[in-house]
């Protein structure tokens, strides 16, 4: 199991090589550079509250660190503190020209050994905004490749209901099984010649298996690569034009802020995610989440670190 990294911090300085005493001389070595003199108000135990989220920089010591990273000052006023640090990691927009793209980077992002924590509160609240008001672009044929035939995609449907119906002790068998179906229907997407009605079932089923494989990496405590997954799985459920399952797969996104200690993270995806979302199990499950997650919750009730597990699969 990967060593989960849990602040943009800790993952910045992974990225770099660097220990907490290499930032320390490096802030200092920006600050003594500068004419006004600035004081880094940084050691040992202040990055170590900053990398627990127990205490944010000061706009002093973030501008040195940005320094100290490289970092161009004008991302600063972008992104509030820690998601202008290096390393950033965004989820891909929706849109028919991402779809493909974003199952290749579930994939890619399958094999990466570093393990950032999840996408960013703000990213998230972009993508969730997005799915929320962005209508599907028409699906259209590839000139390039052989015609798909429905007989094909009722099989794959068939096999990955299968695979995803399996207990859930046997998945540490499947996994590569079900990789391999999304990777099948990846470069069908990408290069076979289908009709409207075919196109619109192969992205609710890359949707549906990417969605999955997300909960596969979610359950090994590889979050990084679940967020990917579950990216994939919302553009796909976009394109397929299933508003329930693309609510589903943003409850997932708040599932996992949630669990990770984030719960601030959620309550705007799911959010969006009411607005277009008209099955009542599908309603309810966002309802229960948003109620975990919602900061104005009653006084003295913490947030759960770990909730109940949740369905491995959106409401039908």
């Amino acid at each position: 199991m990967d060593v989960l990294i849990g602040h943009p911090l800790t993952y910045a300085r992974d990225l770099h090589g660097w220990s907490q005493a290499d930032l320390i001389a490096r802030m200092r070595v920006a600050a003594a550079s500068r004419p006004e003199g600035l004081r880094t108000g940084a050691d040992k135990s202040a990055i170590s509250r900053w990398e627990n989220w127990r205490k944010t920089p000061s706009a002093e010591s973030q501008l040195l660190i940005a320094e100290a990273f490289g970092v161009p000052l004008a991302d600063l006023d972008l992104y509030p503190w820690p998601h202008w640090l290096p390393g950033r990691a965004d989820p891909l927009p929706l849109g028919s020209a991402y779809t493909v793209r974003a199952l290749r980077e579930a994939q890619r992002a399958s094999m990466e050994r570093r393990n950032f924590m999840v996408f960013s509160a703000v990213a998230l609240a972009g993508l969730s905004a997005q799915w929320a008001t962005l209508e599907p672009d028409r699906l259209t044929s590839s000139l390039d490749g052989r015609p798909v035939d429905a007989e094909l995609v009722d099989w794959l449907e068939t096999t990955a209901a299968a695979l995803t119906s399996l207990p859930t002790e046997r998945r540490q068998h499947t996994v590569k099984l079900m990789d391999a179906h999304l990777d099948t229907v990846t470069d069908l997407l990408e290069s076979g010649r289908y009709s409207q009605a075919l196109g619109i079932r192969l992205h609710a089923l890359g949707a549906r298996l990417a969605s999955t494989c997300g909960w596969y990496r979610f359950d090994q405590a590889k979050h990084h690569a679940a967020g990917v997954f579950w990216n994939a799985a919302l553009t796909n459920a976009h394109a397929a034009g299933d508003r329930d399952m693309g609510a589903g797969v943003l409850a997932d996104f708040a599932y996992q802020s949630i669990w990770v200690g984030r719960p601030n993270g959620a309550v705007d995806p799911l959010t969006n995610a009411l607005t277009h979302t008209a099955h009542p199990a599908a309603r309810s499950l966002l309802h229960l989440r948003r109620a975990r997650a919602d900061p104005g919750r009653r006084p003295g009730r913490p947030h759960p670190r770990r909730p109940d597990p949740p369905p491995r699969t959106a409401p039908a």
